[in-house]
């Protein structure tokens, strides 16, 4: 074999080592935060041994097709879209001169037909193998991303149940069904005491102790939502009036028995509730509208109490509207 083959394969090979030790750097730099100064680095050495390889070995075994990698790296990257705008020319560019002056100019392939058809084959694979891997990531990535933007869009998160406009929006389509439900409105007790005796972070972790204990002592069907400071709705699909109370009075007793802990305080924190039925009323915000006027019957009458029936003339304002604007979600 030639001398000058031998130089140009090690020539390759140490441009595909500086390559390797470049994708570490870039690594590094990219966990850093420097994402725009990775990619630059990374496109260059890639850049540079894509060319060097297509002037050494010519334009016949697939280099050109690693300009397709380049684009999409700069289209999915964190750049300015000007930028995006200027690198892309700049790429397509360097790419057309590269097919008319660059490509072969230091020689062409020299190991025969066979040799030079299975390294443009192998060229053809990576850079479709490559592609589609990029597409997978930024498939995963948009999924991810979207699914948690509709999971903060519905959750409050402080407590990580519904916030109101999502169980508000949840009632409003078990009435549309006119399927039966019930409706209890649930409000934490002296809770100002809390925030001021021990501070608004130890209130935070009250009420999202309380969110998730009665998440989970709720059944599969219930759902439940921070309508306020200290208040939740909850949901309860099929549900007579004895199911109903006796729900309430499981939550009540689940809350006793399983106290908030701060450190090495325990604050036990009791609930006044509302109990509304959907055959109550001819309009759901009516119905929920009873079963705030119950709630506070509730506390008026000494609190850490379930009412489940009056409270019609009880003088209460009704302070639920069916739909809420987004800046009032009702978390806080």
């Amino acid at each position: 074999m030639p001398i000058f083959i031998w130089v140009d394969i090690l020539a390759l090979n140490v441009l595909n080592l500086l390559c390797i030790i470049a994708n570490f750097l870039t690594i590094g730099l990219h966990r850093r935060g420097w994402l725009v100064l990775a990619l630059l680095l990374k496109l260059f050495f890639v850049f540079v041994l894509v060319v060097v390889a297509g002037m050494l070995l010519g334009n016949d075994v697939g280099f050109e097709y690693y300009f397709f990698i380049f684009l999409l790296e700069i289209v999915i990257s964190d750049l300015q879209q000007r930028y995006k705008i200027i690198l892309s020319g700049l790429l397509l560019g360097a790419f057309l001169i590269m097919l008319q002056w660059l490509f072969g100019l230091w020689g062409s392939w020299p190991l025969g037909d066979l040799a030079r058809r299975m390294l443009l084959a192998f060229n053809l694979m990576t850079t479709f193998v490559l592609i589609t891997f990029i597409a997978l990531q930024v498939y995963i990535v948009s999924e991810v991303t979207e699914r948690r933007f509709r999971s903060d869009a519905y959750k409050d998160s402080l407590t990580g149940v519904f916030n109101r406009r999502a169980i508000i929006e949840r009632a409003d389509m078990l009435w549309r069904q006119q399927r039966p439900f019930a409706v209890l409105l649930l409000d934490a007790d002296h809770f100002k005491q809390v925030n001021d005796s021990y501070g608004h972070g130890a209130g935070d972790k009250v009420l999202h102790h309380i969110a998730q204990l009665l998440q989970r002592a709720l059944r599969e069907r219930d759902c439940i939502g921070r309508v306020g400071g200290e208040e939740f709705l909850i949901l309860l699909p099929d549900t007579n009036f004895e199911e109903g109370v006796g729900i309430a009075a499981r939550l009540r007793a689940e809350l006793a028995s399983q106290p908030c802990r701060l450190d090495k305080r325990i604050l036990q924190v009791t609930l006044s509730m509302g109990l509304a039925w959907s055959y109550e009323k001819r309009a759901l915000n009516d119905v929920i509208d009873l079963a705030d006027r119950r709630l506070y019957l509730a506390k008026f009458s000494g609190r850490d109490l379930v009412i489940a029936e009056g409270g019609e003339s009880f003088g209460i304002t009704a302070r639920y509207e069916m739909y809420v604007s987004p800046s009032s979600t009702g978390e806080a």
